[in-house]
């Protein structure tokens, strides 16, 4: 049915957008831009909720003008992912609006700029279900920047654009996606900082861009609980004999808790379990001998690998990034953790230079078949956390294509004929969606 559904709302936007197919060898000089004019779907929505603005590009002589790259700016700053005219010389860009009040819309292409278009944006209050037996989290990178996880070779563009996590509106812009769908917590990487002395420029680059996000979480209404996922030091840990700590650990989890975690402005935001701040400890991939032994009485520990129904790390607690099969850790004779994805590559590529999403036993998106799977596992067990793999990495080799790839923030869908990859849409946001409140409905 989904995968209908998809095909469906495919060929709705293809008819919505134009339907005809961008040149791809049109070169567009920008002495042959004369007008931009544009106009909005709506001229009001609440906050984080999309419109349309419909951009028309006209030569002096009232002639379209094609293949021309226009994008928004909202209240005077660039916004969302730029788009192509069409034949016709339109162009539909989809804008998501996250900021209370006036937005001031504009486009930009060729040099010329168009007229302002105006839509108001109210506040919205979400109907999130926060059940403390049963809470879903989604495992969410904050890492986007000038000097860490690069643009330019994603599976697929967002809708944001190529955006940065150091900008409060992108953030506030996925948290009100969070929010949509009903998530309770977000899990954020931190797993790559401590390949040298904390701190080094991708670290620093995630200090400033949680700065913003818990300065964020703190003058919203409603956003998603916090909690942290580190790695070993020089991001290397092979087994139980392997050292997991260092000073280098111990500099970045010292600066996590006083600057983040036990901040009194921001406690309230992050996530307890057993009376403690939940820290989680990734394992550097699959591994199947004991965890290391971490001990820090401020913390509730726990271990997180992955491929669990191989690697069998969750007879020693340990939770799981992704599995092939969702696979769920128990504790005390119910289940604690299990994490559901919308892909999975496999735990071996199939021979030298290839990639793990390559591989046989590798699982795609298939058109929401693999995650709707996976959710039915959940559906079964309902442990305390529920991880969803994942929202935003982008980045290869962890992802290959639109396909094979277990990212899910919504992004462009491209017209016949565009150089850009084609992308999902808000198809796993909404499946995301829907499944949670089928699964709240069940957990209750």
């Amino acid at each position: 049915m989904f995968f209908f559904q998809c095909k469906i709302l495919r060929s709705m936007l293809y008819a919505a957008f134009g339907g005809a197919a961008v040149l791809l060898g049109s070169v567009v000089h920008a002495a042959s831009v004369a007008t931009i004019h544009i106009a909005v779907s709506r001229k009001a929505v609440g906050d984080g909720q999309c419109v349309v603005v419909t951009a028309d590009a006209l030569t002096s002589q009232n002639a379209p003008v094609p293949g021309l790259s226009v994008r928004a700016w909202v209240n005077g700053k660039p916004w969302c992912a730029s788009e192509r005219t069409l034949p016709s010389g339109v162009a539909h860009l989809l804008l998501p609006l996250p900021d209370v009040g006036r937005n001031a819309i504009i486009v930009h292409g060729g040099g010329v700029l168009s007229n302002t278009a105006a839509v108001q944006v109210k506040r919205r209050h979400f109907r999130i279900i926060t059940n403390p037996r049963h809470l879903i989290g989604m495992e969410y990178e904050t890492w986007f920047g000038p000097g860490y996880a690069q643009w330019g070779h994603e599976e697929a563009e967002p809708i944001l654009g190529h955006y940065s996590s150091l900008d409060p509106r992108v953030l506030r812009q996925q948290t009100l996606w969070f929010n949509e769908i009903g998530i309770n917590f977000v899990e954020l990487d931190w797993t790559n900082n401590l390949t040298k002395p904390f701190p080094d420029a991708p670290a620093r680059e995630c200090i400033a861009a949680n700065k913003v996000l818990f300065h964020l979480y703190a003058h919203m209404r409603q956003h998603p609980k916090i909690v942290f996922l580190m790695g070993p030091e020089h991001n290397y840990w092979l087994n139980h004999t392997t050292p997991y700590t260092g000073p280098w650990y111990k500099a970045q989890l010292n600066y996590v808790y006083s600057h983040f975690i036990n901040n009194p402005k921001y406690r309230h935001l992050y996530l307890h379990y057993h009376g403690k701040p939940l820290l989680l400890l990734y394992l550097n991939g699959p591994r199947s001998s004991h965890p290391p032994k971490v001990h820090d009485p401020r913390f509730t520990i726990r271990y997180v690998g992955a491929w669990l129904q191989y690697t069998k790390e969750n007879r020693y607690g340990v939770w799981s990034w992704y599995d092939q099969k969702a696979t769920p850790t128990f504790y005390h004779g119910h289940a604690e953790a299990l994490t559901v994805a919308s892909g999975y590559p496999a735990i071996n590529s199939p021979g030298n230079g290839l990639n793990n999403w390559l591989a046989p036993d590798a699982g795609g998106k298939n058109y929401g078949e693999t995650y709707r799977t996976q959710w039915r596992v959940a559906d079964h067990y309902r442990p305390h956390f529920l991880f969803l793999c994942q929202w935003n990495e982008f980045e290869p080799p962890d992802q290959y294509n639109v396909n094979l790839s277990n990212d899910m923030e919504p992004t462009l869908m491209s017209e016949l004929g565009s150089h850009r990859p084609s992308g999902w849409g808000f198809c796993y946001m909404n499946l995301t969606r829907w499944e949670i409140q089928r699964y709240q409905r069940i957990s209750h």
